[in-house]
């Protein structure tokens, strides 16, 4: 039996993740402040204890594993980029509780025998290596090995293009862990949409229109030539985005920070739409960019009656395409929860295929 906390918990995808993996455990308790990934957690996982804001717990009690995806706020390329010094005050210096916390443990003679971070690439990057390099050599004091590696969600059965770090530490010096190898994909982002959307999902006439010129309009490329034969063609006919009309084109062009200029997106297709012009893979084939906690920046090419269209992902395909099963997500949904909260708390989490082949690689008879 695998006793478990969870820092920093969201909606509990770790604990899913250990479910799916069929993982004998128990979450002793969890760390979260946001009342409405609390909700949530217990819809999902029942009633939990919750140790609550992270900064007012003195101690925590002996458990095998301290799950600690702290917030990527002031890391990530799409937040504030304030980063995580220690006395920072920033979202993201919150890791440094960890620490504190780990030292009262080591005091204890409580330390976790396993340690599991995830955070966004960037952690790793030039910029912040200087701050995880001090959390790697704290860790190592501490008795640690630490094993860490950026996995992206398409390689391991989600059409995200989503990278992460994540990061095991083992408190045993006879144990190694290697991270689960590459899958090949084999679904597509239609397998993961919804067939009957709301209209209020799909880009407004008035937003198509901005972005109709082929000038540098941040947003789609629509040209007055357009005219459709291949694959190879440059320029197709305009796209018609008003219900009932008849569109006549089979792609887009979206414009892009490359020689190029533009990417060619066809249905079935992620998309940005904003900034495009200062972006590169613009166009995930298949796939959609990485989710945030609001999806206002992607969208998904869609072909329906003959009629080329593109809209926003709904809450569903976004938990979805984070690896929650429907059954499982109908329990927040029918609560009632607002959308905004739920693609919060999608975007927040981690894909739950990815932390599964993690723990299965880690719970392995023959890890040594």
């Amino acid at each position: 039996m695998l006793k478990v906390i969870e820092l920093f918990a969201g909606i509990g995808a770790q604990r899913e993740a250990l479910k799916e993996a069929g993982i004998e455990h128990k979450i002793i308790g969890i760390s979260e402040i946001d009342k409405y990934a609390v909700q949530a957690y217990e819809l999902l996982h029942g009633p939990t204890k919750n140790f609550g804001d992270i900064k007012q717990i003195d101690s925590l009690p002996l458990v095998d594993m301290w799950t600690y995806s702290f917030p990527c706020t002031d890391i990530s390329l799409a937040g504030r980029m304030h980063g995580f010094e220690k006395g920072s005050e920033t979202h993201s210096s919150l890791l440094w509780e960890v620490e504190r916390l780990l030292a009262v443990s080591r005091q204890n003679s409580t330390l976790p025998k396993y340690l599991i971070m995830e955070n966004v690439k960037n952690l790793i990057s030039k910029r912040f290596m200087d701050g995880f390099n001090i959390w790697l050599e704290y860790l190592e004091n501490l008795g640690y090995t630490n094993y860490y590696k950026v996995l992206n969600a398409k390689d391991y059965g989600i059409p995200q293009n989503r990278e992460r770090v994540f990061m095991i530490s083992i408190k045993d010096n006879t144990k190694q862990y290697t991270f689960p190898t590459k899958e090949t994909l084999n679904v597509k982002l239609a397998d993961f949409l919804e067939s009957n959307v709301d209209e209020k999902y799909y880009l407004s006439e008035k937003l198509i229109k901005n972005f109709s010129s082929m000038e540098n309009r941040n947003g789609f490329v629509r040209g007055e030539r357009f005219r459709v034969h291949d694959e190879n063609s440059e320029y197709a006919y305009t796209i018609t985005t008003r219900p009932g009309s008849r569109a006549t084109d089979n792609f887009i062009l979206i414009p892009e920070a490359t020689k190029k200029g533009y990417a060619i997106a066809y249905p079935g297709d992620g998309i940005y739409t904003n900034r495009t012009k200062s972006k590169r893979g613009v166009v995930q084939k298949s796939m959609i960019p990485t989710l945030k906690t609001s999806v206002h920046d992607l969208g998904v090419v869609l072909e329906e009656d003959e009629h080329i269209r593109i809209r926003r992902l709904t809450p569903r395909e976004c938990l979805r395409l984070m690896g929650w099963k429907d059954e499982r997500i109908d329990l927040i949904i029918e609560r009632g929860i607002s959308n905004t909260q739920l693609y919060k708390m999608a975007g927040n989490s981690i894909v739950i295929c990815v932390m599964e082949n993690i723990l299965l690689n880690l719970n392995k008879k023959n890890t040594r």
